[in-house]
């Protein structure tokens, strides 16, 4: 079910309606809710998925008993190998069999298994919730009908932001007290129509373009190879933060709070802060049960990067079981990093001022956007040798090129729109007061050109949220 498909507007409001004046009743609506949408999906496997669950709960509670402590290396272990399993094992058998090994798996069976929706996004919520029990971090709940619907919220299910349970459980605890005043409904509604925009205005006319670029392979020039990049670049930002805005705007809509996931990235001037702006829960997940579990910063210079460049290839492998987005992720770890090794100029204080300047951030702007922009080759490319041939091009592309090129000022208007973007994302509560000042008419004449611009390309092609696939 697409956010934006009739099917998901009628189950939205048969969920809506009894939702909002039938407080006592709100979690088992969602509970139901959560199951029946998982299930309309086609590649959702909601058997597994509930009984990853029922596990998950049980182990909990079995290792906050002392004798039973052991127990947690057995919830860690089902749900990495469930991971393992369902995202990894043609890769691995592909490695093998590219080794020399020869495995007597049955090709067929192999290549029939399907990755469950969302598998991704709630085996680290599992993941998570496991941990933070155990350190102490997050008090488990009894009611397993509450664990259900914090791990299966519908609205952030497939795709995230990735939540954890001292976050979203004692939401949960407050939901039957909770009013859900007109205001927030409207801030809600405005999320989600942001998102909507992106979806189907933005991502989904990108997607053929990046399409269309990237089946050239070895045919792209360089000027070809950058302008793929580019467009690759606004695509995945407007495809995937579509899918947060929407989830967020749903979560308010249901008196619920999610983490935010996106902060403008393209406005980074630094790889630390792109992972700060870029796929935040992930980034923080990753901070915090990978880079800090194998010692973070604590066990000397040296290893504080062995230890970035190991999270950063996990990374990259969580994306999928392709050696190209491993060499992403490793990418995005030696630029970490070199960022953080840069650091210890600033103690000379002349190099720590021109990096305050606004000269200089706006500088490293423009040339990390670039390098971002190179990275995404290797995402995207079909494989490592296509983005090595790409990059190549890249590099000896003439600069003249690729500013008269057809679709540059299409680039150059959608950072533009980033921008603008950020600044009403950032003043969004003044904005919000003074568009209240705004003549009735003219409001209204804006909701009904947004209103036709939707479904003027709601009209066309549509295409799966792209992060589905993770």
């Amino acid at each position: 079910m697409f956010f934006y498909s009739p099917n998901f507007l009628i189950f939205l409001l048969a969920l809506l309606i009894p939702y909002l004046f039938l407080k006592k009743q709100r979690l088992l609506l969602l509970a139901v809710a959560n199951a029946v949408f998982y299930a309309a999906h086609p590649e959702g496997f909601l058997i597994l998925f509930l009984i990853m669950c029922i596990l998950t709960f049980v182990i909990v509670h079995l290792m906050t008993r002392e004798r039973f402590r052991w127990v947690f290396w057995i919830g860690i272990a089902l749900n990495v190998l469930n991971l393992i399993f369902f995202k990894y094992t043609l890769f691995m058998l592909d490695n093998l069999n590219l080794l020399g090994f020869e495995t007597s798996w049955s090709g067929s069976f192999v290549e029939s298994i399907l990755l469950p929706l969302g598998v991704s996004f709630y085996t680290f919520e599992f993941i998570s919730y496991l941990i933070d029990v155990r350190r102490g971090d997050t008090k488990p709940t009894r009611s397993f009908v509450k664990f259900w619907v914090f791990v299966s919220m519908f609205p952030h299910l497939i795709a995230g932001p990735i939540m954890r349970g001292d976050e979203l459980i004692p939401q949960l605890d407050k939901l039957s007290e909770k009013k859900i005043s007109w205001d927030a409904i409207k801030f809600g509604i405005y999320l989600f129509i942001i998102g909507i925009i992106k979806k189907i205005v933005i991502a989904d006319q990108l997607s053929p373009i990046v399409k269309e670029y990237f089946d050239k392979g070895s045919a792209l020039t360089g000027t070809e190879s950058w302008i793929a990049a580019y467009t690759f670049s606004f695509f995945i930002y407007n495809d995937f933060s579509a899918y947060t805005d929407m989830a967020i705007g749903l979560g308010i809509l249901l008196g619920v709070r999610f983490a935010d996931n996106f902060k403008s990235p393209y406005l980074s001037a630094s790889p630390t802060e792109f992972w700060r702006r870029w796929h935040i829960t992930l980034s923080r997940w990753i901070r915090d049960y990978i880079y800090i579990g194998l010692g973070g910063s604590r066990k000397g210079l040296i290893l504080t990067q062995i230890n970035l460049l190991a999270a950063m290839l996990i990374s990259g492998l969580w994306h999928g079981a392709k050696w190209t987005y491993v060499v992403w992720g490793g990418i995005h770890g030696l630029l970490q990093v070199i960022h953080r090794l840069s650091l210890y100029l600033n103690r000379w204080s002349w190099i720590h001022k021109v990096r305050q300047s606004r000269i200089y951030q706006w500088i490293a702007i423009f040339i990390f956007f670039h390098v971002i922009t190179w990275t995404w080759v290797f995402f995207q490319a079909p494989s490592i040798e296509m983005a090595l041939d790409m990059t190549w091009k890249m590099l000896h592309a003439h600069a003249f090129n690729i500013v008269v090129h057809p679709l540059f000022l299409m680039i150059v208007g959608l950072f533009l729109l980033h921008v603008v973007e950020y600044l009403l994302r950032t003043h969004e509560s003044a904005i919000g007061r003074i568009w209240h000042y705004v003549p009735f008419p003219l409001r209204s004449a804006v909701y009904l050109l947004i209103t036709i611009s939707i479904f003027y390309f709601a009209k066309g092609d549509k295409y799966e949220f792209v992060y589905f696939q993770f």
